[in-house]
């Protein structure tokens, strides 16, 4: 079975179980201890929209406010596991102040682009300034002015937005079109990701799931890996790496991974043939007829990985493959006749 579930692209029952209890644990029990096993930190949680005041909800963001003292270009930026967000604060479109913090690898690219959004209007807060806000983050601005908000962090940056009323403007800029202060704040992002001051910014339940997800995905790998049946042995030189998105449904390449089918040494196990051997003397299973019988001809990549990635996008891999198992089947029938 659990060669079949890998070749389907299924995860055992067991882990799949295991991860959705985890997940639950996490988004509704708000487990701390699990939250430790899996080295998240501290979480961020949804909030009922019920539990969110009105006027918290629905906030009329301006593009620009004006008389504005300062702009204040954001950008956040995550390279492999580092993380991090720049606040670039220009006056007279010279820099004035630039803000680089930088970030849990549990943190989120989403995070990293709103995180600067929320500092910049605290830092206008305790200031007292007016400031216009401007982020290549669409996706930041789109969080901002939706009307149901869940994440705790989306909701506070809104909160620090209506506190703020008329002294924050936000725009929404292009990226990569020469803006000298998009720039300024994407390179300063970049920079953030290792030289900047750290900050603490909960993290988000996607991440927790993703990692859930790849422990899921660890597990299954390594019982694949010590599954010690001949069976099993065999498969993982094909199929060395599980894979949720492997899918084998053409069913001659089953049977040839599972060693099944119209072979001398698979029906002589069943007594159907007197000889496992095939008519050119070496053992007739799945692996001879594919790779090695002169009467098959073609013989294929002896690399078994490369032949199966190969084979499952060739069409004409297919075709031979059911030929092999038509000719096998024809010369089984003759060898019982004898």
């Amino acid at each position: 079975m659990q060669v079949l579930g890998v070749l389907a692209g299924i995860t055992p029952l067991y882990l799949s179980a295991k991860a959705e209890f985890q997940k639950f644990q996490v988004s509704v029990c708000r487990s701390s201890e699990l939250g430790r096993v899996l080295d998240v930190g501290e979480l961020d949680h949804f909030v009922k929209l019920s539990n969110a005041l009105i006027e918290f909800r629905i906030i009329d963001i301006k593009p620009q406010i004006e008389n504005s003292q300062f702009e204040a270009y954001t950008d956040g930026s995550r390279i492999e596991d580092d993380c991090g967000f720049s606040v670039c604060i220009l006056k007279n479109e010279h820099p004035f102040k630039i803000f680089k913090f930088k970030l849990s690898k549990n943190n989120t690219v989403s995070q990293a682009e709103l995180a600067p959004i929320n500092f910049a209007v605290c830092w206008t807060l305790e200031n007292g300034f007016k400031i216009n806000i401007y982020t290549d983050s669409q996706s930041s601005v789109e969080a901002l002015r939706s009307t149901r908000p869940r994440s705790a962090f989306v909701i506070e940056t809104k909160n620090n937005f209506y506190l703020a009323g008329n002294s924050v403007g936000l725009t929404w800029v292009k990226a990569l079109v020469g803006d000298p202060g998009n720039e300024l704040a994407d390179h300063d992002a970049k920079l953030a990701t290792t030289d900047g001051e750290n900050m603490n910014v909960q993290t988000p339940l996607s991440y927790v799931k993703f990692k859930i997800t790849k422990n899921l995905m660890k597990d299954w790998q390594y019982n694949w890996e010590n599954y010690d049946s001949d069976s099993g042995k065999r498969d993982r030189s094909f199929v060395p790496c599980v894979n949720k998105n492997l899918l084998v449904h053409n069913k001659c390449l089953l049977y040839f991974l599972m060693e099944h089918g119209p072979f001398p040494c698979y029906l002589h196990r069943f007594k159907k043939l007197n000889s496992p051997l095939c008519p050119c003397g070496r053992p007739g299973d799945a692996d001879h007829y594919v790779f090695h019988c002169p009467l098959t001809k073609e013989p294929a990549l002896n690399h078994r990985v490369e032949w199966f990635k190969i084979f499952l996008k060739n069409r004409e891999c297919i075709l031979r493959l059911e030929n092999i198992f038509r000719f096998c089947g024809d010369m089984c029938n003759r060898l019982n006749q004898y």
